[in-house]
């Protein structure tokens, strides 16, 4: 897949937020859109989206995908961030990646732990602002 085929599949994936506790009904974001998450959420100024899986766009084993995102997961908890399960997913349904959505995230926290992860890229967003696709240095 060339780079102009990777930002088109990452822009048309959907980031879902899996049914919680607090997310009664699993929640789709996408990229330049606005989500409101005011019901949910209504504390919330910043978020992210985030996953640990295939770093570089490179795929790996599961094991090897789980075993990074609960290295990530154990980062964000230390952190103090509060977190809900997510997954990214094509349009087509043939590829998905296990993520999460981070609450109260600045932009600069979440490209720390992209790059640490080796991600190509992030969904950022602002509450009642459209979401992000934050690029990182990986693959661009």
């Amino acid at each position: 897949m060339n780079i102009n085929e990777l930002k088109q599949a990452y822009l048309n994936t959907n980031y879902t937020i899996i049914k919680n506790s607090i997310f009664k009904e699993e929640l789709t974001l996408h990229i330049n859109k606005v989500t409101n998450l005011k019901n949910a959420l209504p504390e919330l100024k910043e978020w992210a989206f985030i996953t640990a899986w295939n770093p570089n766009s490179i795929p790996l084993t599961t094991e090897e995908n789980k075993q990074r995102n609960a290295y990530l997961l154990d980062d964000i908890r230390s952190k103090g961030y509060a977190s809900h399960l997510g997954r990214g997913s094509s349009e087509d349904g043939n590829w998905s990646e296990d993520s999460f959505f981070i609450e109260n995230i600045s932009k600069e926290e979440a490209l720390f732990y992209a790059l640490k992860y080796e991600q190509c890229a992030f969904v950022y967003g602002k509450a009642n602002q459209v979401s992000e696709l934050i690029w990182t240095t990986k693959c661009i």
